[in-house]
């Protein structure tokens, strides 16, 4: 499938967005942890403390991967384009599957962790 120089900008910018709206959120589900922490000392409530800490360090690899592989294809979407200004529009590049194949499934992966902890939340707090 072909797509134009103009549309992928765009799609690769929106997933930048997407991949900093996740850290941000992983922030936030950390401080939660942190409260859990603070509030009980049983073995098996710091036992899923840190399981679950030990997935958003890897969710987290994961983010900076995929930024790090969304600033590659940005920087060869605008060499392209500086390559042929007047086609921007014109679909002519393959689109990014394999890119976006791997988006959905961060997404997918972390809403199914962040189900398991607001699960495990609403048991503890």
């Amino acid at each position: 499938m072909k797509a134009s120089i103009n549309s992928l900008h765009h799609q690769i910018t929106d997933w930048l967005r997407e991949t900093d709206f996740y850290k941000q959120e992983i922030m936030i589900l950390e401080k939660r942890l942190e409260e859990v922490a603070s509030k009980n000392s049983s073995q098996e409530v710091l036992a899923q403390v840190e399981h679950f800490q030990n997935k958003f360090i890897l969710n987290k690899e994961q983010l900076d991967i995929l930024s790090h592989d969304l600033g590659k294809e940005e920087t060869n979407v605008e060499a392209k384009a500086k390559l042929s200004p007047e086609h921007t529009h014109e679909k002519f590049i393959p689109t990014l599957d394999k890119m976006q194949e791997r988006i959905k499934s961060f997404t997918s992966g972390f809403a199914d962790i962040r189900f398991e902890l607001n699960t495990f939340l609403s048991k503890t707090l």
